[in-house]
């Protein structure tokens, strides 16, 4: 379990250090499992961002999703791994921070098959590296808050 750390706020935001108020790693977790639509933004090696959604799956605090490696998000990873990958709730929100690198392991690609079909009915093809192609997401860091309070229940995860 990654280790929580609140962000530090200004004195006159008047916003509770209490724990207790703090989100979750469950509460986070569960939100990067069980949503929909991800938004990934990445950067070229120049530094131009990019942002789009997809679909993609949540497990052993990975994130795993598949583009076309011809892409500008596909490109741009083969250039430069680091990555922000985000739920598309803004009021309940997890974002993480990290690294991706291609998931070529034939066991675990078939377990993300399924994963695919089970959550997106869906049964992705990777077999030709020239169209899709898997990657994963490590995370160095991870945001979560909620609103309307948002203030007292921003929180930060450290991977």
């Amino acid at each position: 379990m990654p280790r929580r750390v609140r962000p530090k706020f200004p004195d006159e935001w008047n916003v509770p250090n209490d724990p207790k108020l703090w989100i979750t790693w469950t509460h986070a977790n569960s939100k990067l499992k069980n949503d929909e639509v991800y938004w990934v933004t990445t950067s070229s090696s120049s530094g131009r961002p990019h942002a789009a959604p997809v679909w993609g799956i949540w497990k052993g605090n990975a994130f795993y999703f598949e583009t076309d490696p011809t892409s500008t998000k596909g490109k741009n990873l083969k250039e430069n791994p680091r990555i922000v990958v985000h739920v598309q709730d803004g009021l309940d929100t997890v974002i993480v921070e990290g690294g991706a690198s291609r998931e070529t392991s034939p066991k675990e690609l078939k377990a993300l098959q399924g994963d695919y079909l089970h959550k997106y009915d869906y049964k992705p093809d990777w077999r030709d590296e020239t169209a899709q192609v898997v990657y994963r997401v490590e995370p160095t860091k991870a945001h979560a808050w909620r609103a309307p309070r948002m203030h007292r229940n921003l929180v930060n995860f450290l991977f």
